[in-house]
């Protein structure tokens, strides 16, 4: 089954490798296409249903289109049902098959589900440094989970101040510790409908 990807981030961002490694991860059966990057929230809402149609029309049996509710620049505060809404009358207009396209917009951004389950990041900072190190511990609210980034590098100042944290280099690597993706499906509203609706096209 071949399936296309969608996303807001920049060409070559830590988005587009992550989400589409951890689709693999879930369904080794999966055809995915090379994610398509729009750059930008704005554009992923204005041109996303146009590229849907032409991955569609080049074989893609699903099509994912997955953002950021709050985007890196925050420029604007992000509603989900609003950005759906918007997203499904250009596709319907377009007259896409909108039963084979997944919305995904993630609560609130991606590092919101990855300090959900801390044990990729505990695995990948232990890596790094043999130093006792105190628990980063499970973020299992939406509270918690604000402003993610943040968190991520108040922990590292406190524990490990040389190591400066790059989003880019170091988000895949932190996932790529993650024994499984159950727990962060748990605490995350959002992750686990990406991870249930690639189980659900999962070929048997």
């Amino acid at each position: 089954m071949k399936v296309g990807f969608i996303l807001e981030c920049r060409t070559g961002g830590p988005d587009a490798v992550i989400y589409k490694y951890v689709a693999e991860k879930l369904c080794a059966a999966l055809e995915i296409e090379k994610p398509k990057t729009m750059v930008n929230k704005l554009r992923l809402i204005n041109e996303g249903p146009i590229v849907a149609q032409t991955l569609f029309e080049s074989g893609c049996d699903y099509v994912f289109i997955i953002w950021d509710r709050k985007p890196r620049w925050h420029d604007t505060l992000g509603n989900c049902n609003t950005d759906r809404e918007a997203l499904n009358l250009s596709l319907i207009a377009l007259g896409v098959d909108i039963t084979k396209v997944i919305l995904c917009c993630i609560d609130e951004m991606l590092e919101s589900w990855i300090i959900a389950d801390s044990r990729g990041f505990m695995s990948w900072i232990r890596s790094k440094t043999h130093h006792a190190l105190s628990e980063f511990g499970d973020h299992k609210t939406k509270a918690a989970q604000a402003s993610p980034k943040e968190r991520i590098k108040n922990y590292l100042r406190v524990n490990f101040n040389k190591w400066k944290y790059n989003d880019y280099e170091d988000n895949i690597e932190i996932v790529k510790m993650f024994p499984d993706f159950n727990r962060a499906a748990n605490w995350n509203s959002s992750f686990k409908f990406f991870k249930e609706s690639i189980e659900e096209i999962c070929p048997n």
